[in-house]
């Protein structure tokens, strides 16, 4: 069934085929729409789930831990300035490997204050142990929703999923996006419970763990964070026999065979600079895409494999982390190095909901191009669009 959707209503309908049973949630700008959506469908008896109303995004994390902990399927949704306050039980819920999914609208970070979109928000919670999903369109929200339920409920995983998408680009704005029936995801993604608490038999949850067994915690936990890329794979074909879209697993690419300049990008962007690809393609360049998925874990060798014939790599990055540049470009720096010797300019763009069109991208491939040919070597990251 198709049905035109913005971002938070298709994440809505996720939310429902997936039958999650416990929405908590604090109303924060651009996400609470979706929480409303949901309420919506429990009121009208489509979604038979408990909405938890809290006083903060910091109780709305514990709720939905407290609900996995008991073997509920929980659903939250935020940004911003919410999800950094629910950083301390992000933490907490992925050490008690509980696979909570949660989407988060991306928005800026204060100060200043902003309503308007940039990837910070996530990126700022790269190391609290979550896998981190973004999607390019409102169809991928939908689609990459309901995959990330089964991603960390797999036995193999056992970690809450962060899907992004990014605020008022796609929150706000409605594209045509195909629903699956029903049955269909009950059969792909059915309801598994695996309570760690009973109220006939109480126990401590996140104990005093010493020297002795707290590395060990940690070393488990990251193992099946990396494992989180193979399923992932094997989740999104399994998708894809369903419904017929492939999102890529981890990354994506988009005319790769033969290009030697190499844009990389997640989330919206990644849908314009598609568009600049074949534009450039046009004009004779050989322009190609590495589209971003999953940003953690970072697909490291996923990316060395997509990038056959580059001989640079433009990271377009949404996102600063202060000091050092945007978060893409040194992932990819990090990941080529010491396997390939390919050049990466990174360029810091959008911000905020600046304007980051096709011909912004074409402007840059264009710089990335002479600069090439003078031979320069790459600045550790420069700004665009100032």
């Amino acid at each position: 069934m198709r049905q035109l959707l913005n971002g938070n209503e298709a994440a809505a309908h996720a939310a429902r085929l997936a039958r999650v049973e416990v929405l908590a949630s604090y109303p924060i700008t651009p996400a609470a729409p979706a929480m409303e959506k949901i309420t919506q469908f429990i009121a009208e008896g489509s979604l038979k789930a408990r909405f938890i109303r809290v006083e903060s995004d910091h109780s709305a994390m514990a709720a939905a831990l407290g609900a996995s902990l008991a073997g509920a399927r929980p659903f939250l949704i935020t940004n911003s300035q919410g999800l950094a306050y629910m950083s301390e039980v992000l933490y907490h819920t992925s050490g008690l490997r509980q696979p909570v999914v949660m989407a988060v609208v991306n928005r800026a970070l204060a100060a200043p204050h902003s309503r308007f979109p940039e990837q910070g928000d996530a990126v700022a919670q790269e190391a609290a142990g979550w896998i981190q999903l973004f999607c390019e369109n409102n169809q991928e929200v939908l689609d990459s929703l309901l995959q990330a339920f089964r991603l960390g409920e797999d036995e193999g995983v056992r970690l809450p999923v962060m899907v992004n998408y990014e605020g008022y680009i796609q929150s706000h704005t409605r594209e045509t996006v195909d629903l699956p029936q029903q049955e269909e995801i009950d059969g792909f993604l059915p309801l598994m419970r695996r309570p760690a608490l009973d109220v006939a038999n109480p126990m401590a949850v996140n104990t005093v763990a010493g020297p002795e067994l707290y590395m060990d915690f940690k070393y488990h936990q990251d193992a099946a964070l990396q494992q989180a890329a193979a399923v992932l794979e094997e989740v999104s074909a399994a998708y894809a026999r369903l419904t017929g879209r492939d999102w890529g697993g981890p990354v994506a690419g988009y005319r790769l065979e033969d290009a030697e300049v190499v844009l990389v990008a997640m989330g919206s962007l990644v849908s314009t600079a598609r568009i600049a690809v074949d534009a450039l393609r046009e004009e004779g360049e050989k322009a190609g895409l590495l589209k971003i998925r999953l940003f953690r874990p970072f697909p490291a060798v996923a990316v060395r494999q997509g990038l056959p014939a580059a001989r640079a790599i433009v990271a377009l990055d949404k996102n600063i982390v202060y000091g050092v540049g945007g978060a893409l470009g040194r992932e990819l720096r990090a990941s080529l190095y010491g396997h390939a010797s390919v050049p990466v300019f990174s360029y810091i763009l959008g911000l905020g909901g600046r304007d980051a069109g096709v011909a912004d991208l074409a402007q840059i491939y264009r710089q990335v191009r002479e600069n090439m040919v003078a031979g320069l070597t790459p600045a550790a990251y420069q700004w665009y669009g100032l």
